[in-house]
């Protein structure tokens, strides 16, 4: 039974209406409070590895509460290992889609730290972030946050294809109860929203290369031999080819390219051996094959001016094209 007594104050210009509610029995029930969690995926895209270069990416949790007005709920959200390697922490681990024996050093982070975002329930001691959302007029309330995602730089021995890591079942175990708390001991609710990281390692080339400089000679009675550099840096394990063209003169021969000066020339090939044997040039029977480590590999451009009828004094030279096909 409830009893409404109404009392009414009287103050010089003033008149004040309070009305009490009593109700007799005991207060009223408290509404059950719950939450609903959520956790987006994190892409790390499309990357190249050979670069070096750390990478970084973003995801967020949330949680939608209802319960009590002004109510404060604590929420723990942990966040375990991932099944890219389920033993390990620092660093988690995506692997390789159709390969899970190869695996790319990731983790993830406190939202603008470098402090790992862990898990009440493992064994390490990393522990998640502690959130708190208050319930507002209407008996609701939301909070989200930032968890940030590094793939850790010099990981260049990786070959190309998918890499990820799912977080579900049991490594991932969001904890909340009712109160404002430092953490989550004797929370006995619970959620398990499900999230997956990933990123795919693109195949890549990059190419550089040094002038071949023959110096300054006489007349063109005896070979003349000079080298440079070609440097290649191409995706782990992927094969590729290094072409060289023609040169200015579109020469049909590696052997028989032409450096200028206006309208004489000088006779020189390049070779891929010190012997100056095997003819470098842009087809399959004479480019040069290898495969990629995901790092510089370096070949030598052994150059020859071979004996030959010497044209007049000046300077010589010729522009060749570099092409790596993979």
């Amino acid at each position: 039974m409830t009893r409404h007594v109404i009392r009414i104050h009287y103050l010089p210009g003033l008149v004040l209406l309070v009305i009490t509610w009593l109700a007799l029995g005991g207060p009223a029930p408290a509404h059950a409070y719950s939450c609903d969690m959520d956790v987006t995926d994190i892409d790390f895209g499309d990357v190249d590895l050979t670069t070096g270069a750390s990478h970084f990416a973003t995801g967020t949790m949330t949680a939608d509460c209802t319960g009590n007005p002004f109510q404060w709920i604590t929420i723990c959200p942990n966040i375990g290992s991932g099944n890219g390697n389920s033993s390990g922490h620092d660093p988690r681990q995506l692997k390789k889609w159709g390969a899970a024996s190869i695996k790319l050093n990731f983790n993830l982070f406190w939202p603008g730290s470098s402090t790992i975002w862990g898990s009440y329930l493992w064994p390490y001691p990393e522990r998640p972030p502690v959130l708190h959302v208050r319930m507002g007029w209407s008996g609701s309330g939301s909070v989200s946050k930032t968890i940030d995602a590094r793939v850790f730089g010099g990981q260049n021995a990786k070959p190309k294809g998918v890499y990820f890591s799912r977080f579900n079942n049991n490594h991932i175990y969001f904890q909340y109860m009712s109160g404002y708390h430092s953490d989550c001991s004797g929370s006995t609710k619970k959620r398990k929203p499900s999230f997956k990281v990933r990123i795919r390692n693109v195949k890549s080339c990059t190419v550089s290369a040094t002038d071949i400089d023959f110096g300054s000679v006489g007349a063109l009675t005896s070979n003349v031999d000079a080298t440079g550099e070609v440097t290649v840096r191409c995706t782990y394990d992927l094969p590729y080819k290094i072409r060289l063209d023609g040169g200015s003169s579109g020469a049909s021969s590696p052997a028989n390219r032409k450096m200028s000066n206006g309208s004489q020339q000088v006779t020189y090939g390049i070779y891929s051996d010190a012997a100056r044997s095997q003819p470098w040039g842009w087809r399959n029977s004479n480019d040069v094959n290898a495969t990629g480590t995901g790092y510089d590999q370096t070949f030598t451009t052994y150059g020859r001016v071979p004996p030959q009828t010497t044209p007049p004094p000046g300077t010589y030279t010729d522009t060749i094209v570099v092409s790596v096909v993979y």
